[in-house]
């Protein structure tokens, strides 16, 4: 009998002035400065008439940027990857090209130019790469940014947009739809919420890129402009992603919601907007081209992509907050059918067609983790305070028996992961539509050695199907995508939902913390941080030490000193000797201008077993120089 778990964009860009169009029709994606003497080239490649590119090899800026490779160009501009030599780093190399005919075009282009480089040093987000340099050589003007190791999501859609919906379309993940999109909704609150707010303008997948971890980065920051100055100026757009305001030369904040509303269409369909109908603002509904995509999605979606600028959402961090709401996203190919009795595949189980089913009640509570925790007794709820794993509830008769064998197994010292399989598959195949005999299958496949993750996502997934308030079958969701997958955004929202489900559930604030603190995303790892170690009480004193010490961390990365310094403060209460905190403290004193705290404490450091160390040496000298000692 079978289980069903085997082990086996530049088109259509548009520039439209208050006054009279663009002369040369087509955006630059890096303006450029006048034509001077320029440092070694490369060969024409031919698209227009005399482009230069930098050659491999070639130095700027006293020596110090290294051009390694050329890793895009257009008419007007083009981007390198080099090597900052005074650090061994590598970087990303924007160059203004002198194309232009016109001294019109040549002035807008450098205040393009001018302005990315001015707006990017005053933005702080991890989703916005940071600039590094910026100057002038030979006439021509260069910006210096962090080096982005991914891809667009134009190119993601190329390369993972294997999910087949009707009639041939094909597109991304819903999973992988909603981390993006959620990411962005939280660079687009930021930008929205300066002062003055900053309007991107231009979002497609083309100016979006996704680095190796997931993690989103906006680029092309060339047309971005604050709401107070915007109109007054030429207006920049994409047709099938700007909506009906930014035709009319009026954008406003939320004209890049529905910009991000587009972009998801075209990433889960691949839909081309031209080809709308009656206008080239009615996208079909997303589930009639990709049924498998949740009505939930698709409603966030539609709403973004309201013609009508005040029917969308109101702000981006209303539809984060709306996307963050939804459950997991549930494969399309998930349901698992009655057990068949047939040998000699995967997932063996002899016939039980003749056993008798008995009624199932609820009799008593174990708890178990599939990852790796021991099941530890908790309340018939499922709300487990600040246990390791919320409760689950067996059931009497034969199937209750194989259940309670099966989390036996999984609870032993080494766990027994082959009999708690065995015993979990008699379980299904007396009851295959069990949302505990899932959830127990996924605990099983993740334990196994090597974990199987699809596996165990795939049981998850159907427990919740069957039942999904469990809290805990959310959080194991989490816990896959964290530890085994090592994918800390994919796991966000299952830990997110699993708290809304057991708000006090003290390991998913502790995950959901580090998934945060791993993201960058620092605001909302020290809230979890801090709700972790509310419900910390009874844990060991090793794990109090631990969340302590990330809080610190986090809290002095985003300047927080006050929280910094308590959190280091406790640290060295529960461990005097941990100099690693010391140090930190003196550094969060030091910013704080507390100078003879930072002293006292550095001197603790400098004659302890840090003492050697260069940073804290040079710390320590320039502390002594400040307070004349």
């Amino acid at each position: 009998m079978a289980n069903n778990y085997s082990s086996d964009d530049a088109k259509n860009s548009l520039p439209i002035s208050n006054s009279a169009p663009a002369q040369n029709g087509l955006r630059p994606d890096v303006p450029e400065t006048p034509q001077t003497p320029s440092p070694p080239a490369l060969p024409d490649t031919g698209a227009r008439g005399n482009l230069r590119r930098l050659a491999i090899g070639t130095v700027l800026s006293n020596d110090r940027y290294k051009i390694e490779n050329l890793i895009a160009s257009g008419g007007m501009g083009a981007v390198y990857r080099a090597v900052d030599t005074r650090f061994n780093r590598p970087c990303a190399v924007k160059e203004m090209l002198d194309e232009f005919q016109a001294e019109s075009e040549r002035a807008q282009a450098v205040e393009w130019f001018s302005r990315e480089a001015t707006m990017l040093l005053d933005l702080n987000h991890p989703c916005i790469p940071r600039v590094r340099d910026f100057f002038v050589e030979r006439g021509k003007h260069y910006l210096v940014m962090d080096f982005i190791d991914g891809h667009t999501l134009a190119e993601m859609l190329e390369l993972e947009g294997n999910v087949v919906g009707v009639n041939g379309v094909h597109g991304v993940s819903e999973a992988a739809a909603r981390s993006w999109a959620r990411q962005v909704c939280s660079v687009l609150q930021y930008l929205h919420t300066q002062s003055p707010p900053i309007i991107f303008r231009d979002l497609k997948p083309s100016n979006i890129m996704v680095t190796k971890r997931g993690e989103i980065k906006l680029i092309d920051f060339g047309i971005a402009r604050t709401f107070q100055s915007q109109r007054q100026a030429t207006i920049i757009m994409t047709l099938g992603y700007a909506p009906p305001e930014q035709l009319h030369a009026m954008p406003e904040p939320r004209s890049d919601i529905y910009a991000l509303g587009a972009t998801i269409h075209r990433l889960l369909t691949r839909h081309d907007a031209v080809n709308n109908k009656p206008n080239i603002f009615s996208f079909p509904p997303v589930r009639s081209l990709r049924p498998d995509i949740s009505i939930g999605f698709e409603q966030i979606l539609t709403k973004a992509l309201a013609p009508n600028v005040e029917q969308r959402w109101f702000s981006a961090e209303e539809m984060e907050r709306a996307l963050n709401a939804l459950p997991p996203p549930v494969a399309a190919s998930l349901p698992v059918t009655a057990l068949s009795g047939q040998i000699g595949a995967k997932g063996l189980l002899p016939n039980m067609a003749g056993t008798p089913r008995p009624a199932l009640t609820p009799n008593r509570v174990v708890s178990g983790s599939g990852i790796g925790a021991t099941p530890a007794a908790s309340s018939p709820s499922g709300q487990n305070g600040a246990s390791s794993s919320s409760a689950v509830a067996t059931n009497t008769g034969p199937v209750g028996q194989h259940i309670a064998a099966a989390l036996g197994y999984l609870a032993a010292v080494p766990p027994q992961i082959n009999q708690a399989y065995e015993a979990v598959k008699w379980a299904h195949g007396m009851d295959p539509n069990n949302a505990l005999v899932h959830k127990i299958f996924g605990m099983v496949f993740a334990r196994r050695t090597p974990p199987q993750a699809d596996l165990a996502l795939q049981a998850y997934n159907r427990s919740l199907q069957l039942n999904a308030s469990d809290a805990e079958a959310h959080k194991l969701i989490g816990d896959v995508w964290f530890f085994l997958r090592q994918n800390p955004l994919q796991a966000i929202p299952a830990y997110i939902q699993s708290l809304r489900l057991n708000v006090n559930d003290f390991d998913s604030h502790d995950r959901l913390g580090q998934c945060f603190d791993k993201t960058n995303q620092l605001d909302s790892a020290i809230r979890e941080y801090q709700e972790a170690l509310r419900l910390a009480s009874s844990q060991p004193e090793i794990v109090r030490l631990r969340l302590q010490f990330a809080l610190g961390q986090v809290a002095l990365r985003s300047n927080q000193l006050s929280i910094a310094e308590h959190a280091f403060v406790q640290v060295l209460i529960l461990n005097a000797a941990d100099h690693q905190a010391r140090f930190l403290l003196s550094q969060v004193y030091e910013r704080e201008n507390k100078l003879e705290e930072a002293f006292t404490q550095c001197t603790f450091v400098v004659n302890g077993p840090m003492g050697t160390s260069p940073a804290v040496r040079q710390m320590y000298t320039g502390l002594k120089n400040r307070l004349g000692r």
